[in-house]
């Protein structure tokens, strides 16, 4: 008689899935097969038949894992076979993977099986702490601005979870520092782009001609559009004070609490360039866009000479 176990739709089903099925595995379960629940399978069509096919002795080898996709198909469970239920040292184990809510579906016997339920959605203000436990409990050494720009800049729960693996990889011990995540967690435009805005939120003239070199061969306007976009919290700064400060941010999309990073090199443009020199060049980057979309265009040369008149400029 088997043990079972749901595992909720969502995001982190397939890793859930994984740790599972490796969890069994450490305690002596062999998978044996994955199935489709459906019509064409007669052995997986029905909970009757399922049920059917994993208490059959001799059917399946001892201690082990049979995974059921598509469980949604199966409709509730019979009452039937909840004597056939067994706790979590059963012989045959049977993971059932739902593509959608399954509390109709197991709502009779949720106290009699395994539910695993979906990563909960961690708030964008929680990102880093949840990046920096999750490092923690990991063994592995994350620096604090590191796992704030990977919170900034990648959305996905689990995305991040591959991310945080692949530089542990890297690092191979040592702290995952800003710079590997610069340098990893980005494609080669990306991460050329990155190196060129913070660069000019530093004033790091060094990074910003290196990257040039690369993005010379991009549309001009995705440039100006990128570099707008990461000085108008500076500009907001710049234009506003107190309370409306804040309010001004959420208003454009720049959030306060989420955008951490993205305020972080605003306030260094700032502190690098002065309120004045910031506001003529967001005026200047909003004139080379309009001409870039008419005849009047300047292009790489006349965007270059205002960057570096901007850089240089004491």
């Amino acid at each position: 008689m088997p043990h079972v176990i749901a595992i909720e739709a969502g995001e982190s089903q397939r890793r859930q899935l994984q740790e599972k099925i490796a969890d069994l595995t450490r305690r002596n379960y062999t998978l044996t097969g994955k199935f489709e629940a459906g019509s064409e399978n007669k052995s997986f069509s029905s909970w009757g038949n399922i049920f059917e096919n994993a208490i059959s002795p001799g059917l399946f080898a001892a201690r082990e894992i049979i995974v059921i996709e598509n469980a949604d198909f199966l409709g509730e469970f019979p009452d039937d076979l909840q004597n056939f239920l067994e706790a979590d040292d059963a012989i045959c184990v049977l993971i059932f993977i739902f593509t959608g809510s399954f509390a109709k579906n197991l709502e009779s016997i949720a106290d009699k099986i395994e539910i695993i339920k979906s990563e909960a959605s961690i708030p964008p203000w929680e990102k880093q702490s949840w990046l920096l436990e999750l490092a923690k409990k990991s063994g592995l050494k994350l620096n604090a601005d590191a796992a704030q720009l990977l919170a900034d800049s990648i959305e996905s729960q689990e995305e991040l979870r591959s991310e945080i693996s692949k530089l542990a990889l890297y690092a191979s011990g040592r702290e995952i520092k800003l710079e590997d995540v610069k340098k990893l967690s980005f494609d080669e435009g990306g991460g050329a782009l990155l190196s060129f805005l913070d660069g000019v939120c530093e004033r790091n003239i060094l990074d910003v001609a290196k990257s040039l070199h690369y993005l010379r061969n991009e549309p001009l306007l995705r440039i100006l559009t990128a570099l707008a976009n990461r000085l108008r919290p500076a500009l907001i700064i710049a234009c506003f004070s107190g309370s409306s400060v804040d309010l001004a941010l959420k208003a454009s999309g720049t959030d306060p609490v989420r955008r951490k990073y993205a305020l972080k090199k605003a306030r260094a443009a700032i502190k690098n360039f002065g309120l004045n020199a910031i506001k003529r060049f967001m005026l200047e980057l909003v004139k080379l866009s309009y001409l870039e979309k008419t005849s009047g265009a300047k292009s790489w040369q006349g965007f270059e000479l205002l960057l570096w008149e901007f850089l240089l400029k004491k």
